[in-house]
């Protein structure tokens, strides 16, 4: 036993020598990519799976393709009015990557597409992996959450009250909505506004110094917006706001691109909350960015255009600028925006290789080039003009009456 014993002990020792004696390997843990199909797209834990394995591996690819058939789905649905083809391209973008927005529109779609109780108990299934994925504003699915609940009662002739169509309404002011008006004239839940338990929810939120007697679609609009009262700045390296809030198609009256889009076969838009960089009594500043998907990296940096819209206090637009985009492979604009100004400036960007030899994806940026220079000044009644416009400067103007972002 002893004599065993040692031995072991010297060929554990021969093991670690010789072990140490050979070069280290380096072990990489890959990760496998999960996908979803038509059957569990509403498996929140496989959802989020999905999710995270594509931000690990940085499949942008993925991303691309799912926002074409997503913006695809929307043209279906807000152009066309037809929900029924729009559900099938929203799936199909989830498949590609879920994202809350998708899930959103999906469940509005299914909320409008046949009136069935399937489709609008699938509905809620789709606002529930949004509300998990934390779409914003959050408010506006627990409304159309309260609205499927109630369309649901009325298909199975229920008299009593269903307390889950207060509790997503709740949910809806505590998260922002107070848009009582809307409520009484939504058909689809109007049906609750004379009930005790409508009137004993807008008591409790009064009581919560709640505000519910506001009617402005542009107060939910605006409070979106990240606040950013100090400054802003669209930098070079990216011609565009950062953010990844994308911008419900509800608020498409005040986004007039998003009402104009052409949904074509290589180009489509989406929309990005950006920066409230100013709010006075006349007026309130909002920075937005407009994205153009073109279908991979391959066909070069994806044009992006940010601009700048002052509102009245209704949400009528005062005036509109382009201030800063990835405009093409060659041209990018950048904004800087303190108080009342915006600098705006012009760059070439040179590559080193030259673009029509060699894919975007295997060249690099060389250098970026200083151009024109402009301020603009937004006055006190919400107009914004430009000093004085320097010869080589390409004009930034959008009027009212411009359903697309101005070309360069």
């Amino acid at each position: 036993m002893k004599k065993k014993l040692i031995y072991i002990i010297c060929s554990c020792v021969f093991v670690i020598l010789n072990s140490c004696s050979e070069p280290s390997k380096e072990y990489v843990l890959k990760v496998k990519l999960n996908k979803l199909t038509y059957k569990d797209i509403y498996d929140y834990d496989l959802v989020k799976d999905v999710i995270f394995d594509a931000e690990e591996l940085n499949l942008d690819s993925l991303k691309t393709k799912s926002r074409e058939s997503f913006l695809k789905g929307v043209d279906e649905y807000k152009n066309k009015k037809n929900a029924s083809a729009a559900i099938l391209w929203f799936k199909k973008s989830i498949l590609n990557f879920p994202d809350a927005k998708t899930y959103y529109e999906l469940g509005n779609a299914l909320l409008e597409a046949k009136m069935d109780k399937n489709s609008l108990e699938e509905a809620m299934k789709a606002y529930r992996v949004a509300e998990a994925l934390e779409i914003k504003p959050l408010y506006s699915v627990y409304y159309k959450m309260a609205c499927a609940e109630n369309m649901i009662d009325k298909l199975d002739s229920k008299k009593e009250e269903n307390y889950m169509v207060f509790s997503y309404l709740r949910r809806s002011f505590q998260t922002g909505f107070y848009d009582t008006l809307s409520i009484a004239q939504d058909t689809r839940i109007n049906s609750i506004v004379g009930s005790s338990g409508y009137k004993s929810l807008l008591l409790e939120l009064k009581s919560k110094n709640l505000n519910v007697d506001k009617n402005s679609l542009f107060e939910l609009y605006k409070s979106a917006y990240p606040i950013h009262k100090d400054g802003y700045e669209v930098s070079v390296i990216s011609g565009k706001g950062e953010s990844n809030e994308s911008i419900s198609y509800d608020f498409s009256t005040f986004v007039p691109e998003m009402q104009n889009t052409s949904f074509g076969r290589e180009v489509s838009n989406d929309f990005f909350y950006v920066a409230n960089v100013k709010e006075t009594p006349a007026y309130t500043a909002l920075i937005y960015t407009s994205v153009s998907f073109w279908g991979g990296e391959e066909s070069g940096p994806m044009p992006s255009y940010t601009s700048i819209v002052t509102y009245d206090p209704t949400g009528v637009i005062i005036d509109r600028k382009l201030i800063a985009c990835d405009c093409s492979a060659g041209k990018v604009k950048t904004a800087k925006i303190i108080d009342d100004k915006v600098y705006v400036e012009d760059f070439d960007r040179l590559w080193k290789r030259p673009i029509d030899e060699v894919s975007f994806d295997k060249n690099d940026i060389d250098q970026y080039i200083h151009g024109a220079k402009l301020t603009y000044v937004i006055h006190e009644d919400g107009t914004i003009t430009a000093a004085e416009i320097p010869a080589n400067y390409i004009d930034t103007v959008i009027t009212k009456n411009q359903s697309q972002n101005t070309p360069l």
